[in-house]
Formats: C-alpha cells, structure tokens, sequence
C-alpha cells in the first residue's frame, strides 16, 4: 500500500534528477546573461560615442562654411581700405579685419581641437564595435550549445515534470507544502535514514524514533538536527519506486 513517505521519497527522487539535469548547464545560463549585460553596455558605449562624433562632424561642417565666409568679409574690408578718405575709416577697417582675422584663426584652432577629437572617437568607436561583434558571436555560441543540452534532455525533463505533477497530486496538501518549504533551503528536503543517521546532515537518528517512522508512514518526521524530511529506512528509493507508484 503506498504511504504519504513512498510519495514523498518519490517526488524526492524526481528532484534529484530534475536538479541534475539543471547542473548539467554548469554555469552557461549565469554566462549568457553576464555577456548580454555587457552587450546591452557596450552598445551604450557605441551609440554615446557615435552621438558625439555627429556632434563634431556637425560642427565642422558648420565651421567650415563660416571660415570661408570669415575670409570673404576680410577680404572685402581690405579691399575698402583703399578706398577710404581719412586715417579714422582706415583704422575702423584695421580693428574689424583683425577682429575677424582672430575669430578666424580662434575657430581653426577649435577645428583642429576637435579633428583630434574626433580621430580618437573614430578609434575608440571602432574598438567598441570590436567588442560587441565578438560578445554577439560569444553569446550565439552559447545559445548553441545550451539549445544542444536542451535538446538531448527535453524528453527525460518532460516526462520528469509529468511524473511529479502525478505524485503531487496523489500527496497530502501539508505535506506537498512542508517538502516545498524545506526545500527553499535545502534542494534535499526529504532524505532516508541510512545507517540510523540523516543522510542530509548525517546526524543520528534514535532507534525508537526510527522503528516509529517505519511504522507510521503516513506522518511526517523531521530531522531534529537539519530540520529535513526524514524518509524510513526500508523503502527502496529509485525509478522503480516513481514507476510504482504512478
């Protein structure tokens, strides 16, 4: 007759393997993400950088078309000086030239500040573009092999998950909530006794305590110790037993 500690060892089993099947990813999933974090930044990066090389180039063009208009007004005013009829014209003409002489060569100054600038954009863009082309072949990479790994396990999974919906469904409710409970700290919520001990933290288990699990396994006992579900010790607990059961 199949006890609340046969479904309970039961769904434990299932766990275990639904577990390992999980720590066969090793640490592909945490790995995607973490590159993905650092895709989404760098792509940050390159859109700022980008921003500002728009920027300059804008303003280069901008400057461009003022310096030529700087030296067609110089030109022109020089051309006046000769043309003037006393000192005073003349030196009006000479404070306006050099004051455009001066925004002339202010503006050049800033052209080549920003030439600079930009050729170090240029450089850093293109090493940013680098890294995110060799993070976006690095997490397709990824993808690859943890589809792959889905792949061979998606049918054992499957009939994993379908097995404890059908011994969850066959246990008692505060059972099913004490063993998910538990299992919030410990991935081995329920564990057999072995060698009068509790294989989850070893420590031991009084005879008594141990004859009284055997005998009552429709109750629910608790390692003193770790706080564990304690299973009897003369279940046999494998794909057998999960079989058996359903």
């Amino acid at each position: 007759m199949s006890s609340q500690n046969h479904y309970l060892a039961a769904l434990a089993f299932i766990d275990q393997r639904l577990d390992e099947l999980i720590e066969e990813f090793g640490d592909l999933p945490e790995l995607e993400k973490e590159k993905q974090r650092e895709l989404i930044n760098t792509k940050v990066l390159i859109d700022e950088t980008q921003s500002l090389l728009d920027e300059i180039k804008k303003f280069v063009a901008a400057a461009k078309i003022t310096l030529i208009e700087l030296k067609e007004k110089e030109e022109k005013l020089t051309a006046q000086q000769f043309m003037v009829r006393n000192n005073k014209e003349f030196d009006a003409i000479s404070r306006e030239i050099e004051s455009l002489r001066q925004e002339h060569s202010n503006l050049s100054n800033k052209m080549r500040s920003e030439g600079i600038k930009e050729e170090n954009l240029t450089k850093l863009l293109d090493e940013y573009q680098k890294k995110y082309d060799t993070l976006n072949a690095e997490i397709k990479a990824l993808r690859v092999e943890i589809e792959e790994l889905a792949g061979e396990q998606k049918e054992e999974v499957r009939t994993l998950k379908k097995q404890k919906e059908i011994i969850e469904s066959k246990m008692k409710i505060q059972f099913l909530k004490e063993y998910n409970r538990i299992r919030k700290n410990h991935n081995d919520s329920a564990v057999q006794i072995k060698r009068s001990s509790c294989t989850g933290c070893y420590n031991a288990v009084p005879s008594q305590r141990i004859v009284e699990i055997r005998n009552n396994k429709d109750l629910l006992y608790l390692c003193e110790n770790c706080g564990r579900i304690l299973i009897a010790d003369d279940l046999e607990i494998n794909e057998d037993l999960v079989k058996q059961l359903i």
